[in-house]
């Protein structure tokens, strides 16, 4: 079996080190920040030094497709981080489109909800426990390759240097996040041809963590995601009786950027969302507010062309292609490109890397590339709606009125609700949901409502108002 070092401890690199690791691969996992995470979760939360996951305390919810794809590939998993205190949650219980019982097949919006230390400080017991060597305080500082002569087209990566010297393997895997220096590393290996497609603009993340005085969530009945004019909010729940509160603002909106780090300014933007008292009267958790900012999609180019630019190493998650947290789909991606990786790896082996490269490229691009394509979009028209909405005036595309008519539908129709959600969730025969009769007839009746409507929410100059006083 081959050698593999996977580049980043967080969770993509965690995931994927144990799917690699379960086939039989001797597995390293190399990470810069120094620390592990203590066992103990509330430990893990106050005291973990963590500089390269600058949003290890910021809001985290797994998609239901990740927890469908984490039971049924890496179960253990699962079990570990229930046993650390994640909390099974079902993405449809609390909506209020619900309207009645979860129906038998209501498993399937399941996920794990949890603060992310949690669920890493899990996953790096079971990986070690597994066999999984993971070497903390190692700087990777590129790619070695030792051989004499001309190098191999494509070039082929030997192995990774690091602060700690020369680390030789058979493939080397970068789950390193958004963060990635990998162009930059294949630059300096002679590989000029990476480029990156990137939004010129995102979204950026303001939130705080709250414990309940009594351990359960301030309602039974509360949207996870609301998207209010030129203001989004996720309310999301965790594990030990805590939750978050994000705030959701576009990255350009410097204004608002600069009062929303005020918790008081922050707190009364947060009040501008119906039954929002309740959440703000739990005891906060975190030191002020927790900030991500200036996110936009980006991609990069490894896989677009028929040839591999380089063999011997590949980018996994986040390290490929970066999504807006809004929509959270950083994790399950990033287990569905490790599957990707470890089934490349049955079928070809190492022995011819660039059909290892290959074949892997073309998992990407036939699963994944559409998924990022769909969520590109998704970040285009909802800055264009928050932009519309400032200026005073309804955003007008066809395509998206019919996305807004159809949010609308899923707060009062439980078939809507749950067509709306398999979506958002990645979950298989999601299209077949949205195109059922009832629901587009529903949603067709919905449209001219739509077309001048402005979204519901505070003008901006209200907003403005609302976090100055």
């Amino acid at each position: 079996m081959a050698r593999i070092v996977v580049l980043g401890a967080a969770l993509g690199g965690l995931q994927t080190a144990l799917l690699l690791a379960a086939d039989g691969h001797d597995v390293t996992v190399l990470e810069r920040d120094p620390h592990p995470a203590p066992h103990d979760p509330d430990s893990a939360w106050s005291r973990w030094t963590r500089p390269g996951v600058p949003h290890l305390r910021l809001t985290h919810l797994p998609l239901a497709r990740w927890m469908q794809l984490a039971e049924d590939q890496l179960p253990e998993l699962v079990r570990q981080m229930t046993a650390a205190g994640a909390e099974r949650t079902n993405v449809v219980a609390p909506e209020p489109g619900l309207r009645g019982r979860l129906r038998a097949d209501d498993a399937r919006f399941d996920t794990l909800a949890a603060r992310r230390p949690l669920l890493e400080s899990a996953a790096t017991r079971l990986a070690e426990a597994t066999g999984v060597h993971i070497r903390r305080g190692v700087v990777c500082r590129g790619f070695s390759d030792p051989r004499d002569g001309r190098p191999p087209r494509p070039p082929h990566v030997t192995g990774v240097e690091t602060s700690e010297g020369t680390v030789t393997a058979d493939l080397v895997v970068d789950c390193t996040g958004r963060r990635s220096r990998l162009p930059s590393w294949l630059r300096d290996f002679g590989v000029r041809e990476v480029s990156e497609e990137s939004g010129r603009r995102g979204f950026a993340y303001y939130g705080r963590y709250f414990r309940s005085p009594d351990g359960a969530l301030p309602a039974t009945a509360f949207p996870l995601v609301v998207e209010h004019g030129s203001l989004g909010l996720l309310r999301i729940p965790a594990d030990h009786g805590t939750y978050s509160l994000c705030l959701i603002i576009r990255s350009d909106d410097r204004e608002l950027r600069t009062l929303l780090r005020d918790e008081r300014a922050w707190s009364a933007a947060v009040r501008l969302f119906p039954g929002a008292d309740a959440w703000l009267a739990g005891r906060p958790i975190t030191d002020g507010v927790q900030i991500m900012g200036g996110l936009t999609d980006r991609k990069r180019n490894l896989y677009d062309a028929e040839q591999p630019l380089v063999t011997g190493v590949v980018a996994v998650g986040d390290a490929w292609a970066y999504t807006a947290p809004t929509v959270g789909r950083g994790l399950a991606m990033s287990l569905e490109h490790g599957l990707a990786l470890r089934n490349a790896l049955r079928e070809t082996g190492l022995t011819d890397p660039v059909d290892l490269v290959t074949r892997f490229a073309a998992a990407t691009n036939a699963d994944l590339a559409r998924i990022y394509r769909q969520t590109t979009s998704y970040t285009r028209h909802r800055l264009a709606e928050m932009d519309a909405h400032a200026a005073g005036r309804p955003y007008d595309h066809p395509g998206w009125r019919r996305a807004r008519a159809l949010a609308h539908l899923a707060r009062h129709d439980p078939d809507a609700l749950r067509a709306e959600r398999a979506a958002a969730h990645l979950l298989p025969g999601a299209a077949e949901a949205l195109h059922a009769p009832v629901v587009a007839a529903a949603v067709d009746r919905l449209l001219p409502e739509f077309e001048r409507r402005m979204p519901p929410g505070p003008a901006r100059a209200d907003v403005l108002k609302a976090v100055a006083e």
